[in-house]
């Protein structure tokens, strides 16, 4: 989706009438580690492979509980890090339009299962990867990667079946329920702002939901 903040300049409309989906992305930058350092001395250690890196997620927070809101509100949204941690490497997977194939992408509701599946409570946890494992500790658990292949099939094929528009997806992510312990949403008047910048109703909903995000 186009920078909805330059549409006036550049002239562009959006094709919120035609068939689509949102797609949420929230980049986080993975920070290659050389050894994995336990919590505690019974902690498991994760078999990972070098290079290997290390974010972090606060599941109680507000960042996580607006993704969930977003992802719970039928919008197909990720965690995206990347595998590489060398500029060289970047280049040339820009270049080669490759970024994201050499990026780990993980759902939202999928940190959660690992969590829940360790009896784990919601707080900070570390999700440490490499090529082909990824896990959210304390306790290591393993997490089902989305490979952006898949993820775009998925997308194409969602698309097919149904007839919702953009603009219906976008009034639905709008609407949604809040959940009382995130974040809420955008003060009343700062909306009425944002809705009468852009006079139209959908864009002012897209910038809305963007800026929540």
């Amino acid at each position: 989706m186009p920078n909805l903040l330059h549409e006036e300049e550049l002239g562009f409309d959006v094709g919120f009438e035609d068939r689509g989906r949102v797609v949420v992305l929230q980049f986080k930058l993975g920070h290659e580690l050389k050894r994995f350092h336990r919590a505690t001395p019974v902690q498991s250690v994760p078999g990972l492979q070098h290079p290997f890196w290390r974010f972090i997620v606060d599941t109680s927070g507000h960042q996580f509980q607006r993704l969930t809101e977003f992802e719970a509100s039928d919008a197909d949204t990720y965690y995206v890090a990347p595998k590489f941690s060398d500029w060289k490497v970047y280049d040339s997977a820009f270049q080669d339009g490759k970024v994201l194939e050499k990026s780990l992408l993980l759902k939202p509701s999928e940190i959660s299962r690992g969590v829940q599946a360790q009896g784990g409570s919601a707080g900070t946890h570390r999700i440490v990867y490499d090529d082909l494992n990824r896990y959210v500790c304390s306790e290591p658990t393993a997490l089902r990667e989305s490979r952006p292949g898949e993820v775009a099939t998925e997308i194409a094929t969602k698309i097919r079946q149904s007839k919702a528009t953009l603009e219906e997806r976008i009034e639905r992510l709008y609407e949604r329920d809040r959940t009382a312990a995130g974040p809420g949403a955008l003060a009343r008047s700062r909306q009425d702002r944002i809705f009468a910048r852009f006079g139209n109703r959908t864009n002012g909903m897209a910038a809305i939901v963007g800026l929540e995000a």
